[in-house]
């Protein structure tokens, strides 16, 4: 079988070079790109050497260790050690998960296989099947941009949990527990007493409020919700001005709640003065939360 030296190293270069910069968003490194590219460079040499006839010692774990030491080291650079074997454990960690999408992909797509002996047993009668370097061409960029959605909506997802509470609602005699972000740019508050008001989904509240409130909420209709209110909800509830891009300027149909309390790490903290404004539609997209904190709430609480 004849293997060509310059194409071994331009694939390794290519995947190399995907790694790094995958590495790179991941920590949320700032390098430049040619940084990046003399590394892989650093990478596509030491395959390439494993195509001469050197001293086996070359090709032992801690060489290769120490060689993909350099490659990060001249990638990122070193700031301290924590910093530097943190983005050398990312660094292998994408490695052995794009590596492992590849493969997965490659049996996957396998036409015919049973497993014998706990072996994987292929049609042409070989145990496992060579990765065709067509298939890391076309796989790799595939499998490696997944793998960076992945990572980016984890770290989204990361974020976000650093701003979620558990909020605790109680109206009359029936309460409800459920999950607020916090939204340090919503500012909303009554305009005539500067109370805060938190925003929260309909079918949230819905089991706690009246019938005419139901429906005045599901019809966006709240002046005609507050004139079938009965008389113990009239002093409860209240329209509040606001402004959104979708309608414009609206009214937004609130309620005084009898004791609110944000629960944030573990800690129980009590909101005396606050509003709850009821929204007809989701306010995440994915469910994460059901309430809109406002900045104000948890200040006092804290």
């Amino acid at each position: 079988m004849t293997v060509y030296a310059d194409m071994v190293f331009l694939l390794n270069f290519c995947v190399d070079f995907l790694l790094l910069w995958l590495t790179m968003a991941i920590r949320k490194q700032k390098t430049a790109y040619w940084r990046l590219a003399v590394a892989a460079v650093l990478g596509a040499c030491y395959a390439v050497m494993m195509l001469a006839p050197v001293a086996s010692w070359v090709f032992a774990w801690g060489v290769k260790l120490l060689w993909s030491c350099l490659m990060v080291f001249v990638a990122f650079g070193y700031r301290s050690r924590p910093a530097f074997l943190r983005n050398w454990g990312v660094f292998y960690f994408t490695s052995f998960v794009v590596g492992g999408g590849m493969f997965a992909a490659h049996y996957f797509l396998l036409d015919h296989q049973e497993a014998l002996n706990g072996l994987l047993v292929t049609q042409s009668g070989g145990m496992g099947t060579p990765v065709t370097w067509t298939f890391v061409v076309l796989a790799f960029p595939l499998v490696w941009f997944y793998s960076r959605l992945t990572f980016k909506s984890l770290a989204e997802r990361q974020d976000i949990h650093h701003f979620l509470v558990h909020v605790e609602i109680q109206i009359g005699k029936r309460g409800l527990r459920t999950v607020g972000f916090i939204d340090t740019g919503n500012q909303l508050r009554d305009p005539f007493t500067r109370t805060p008001v938190m925003i929260a989904e309909h079918r949230l509240i819905a089991p706690l409020l009246p019938p005419p409130v139901k429906k005045a909420v599901k019809e966006r209709d709240v002046t005609a919700g507050l004139s079938r209110l009965p008389p113990e909800w009239g002093t409860r509830m209240k329209l509040i001005p606001y402004r959104s891009v979708r309608r414009g300027t609206d009214f937004l149909l609130a309620l005084k709640p009898d004791k609110v309390q944000v629960v944030r790490e573990g800690r129980t903290f009590s909101v005396n003065d606050v509003l709850i404004g009821l929204d007809s539609g989701p306010l995440s997209s994915d469910g994460t939360y059901q309430m809109i904190v406002h900045p104000a709430c948890v200040d006092e609480a804290v």
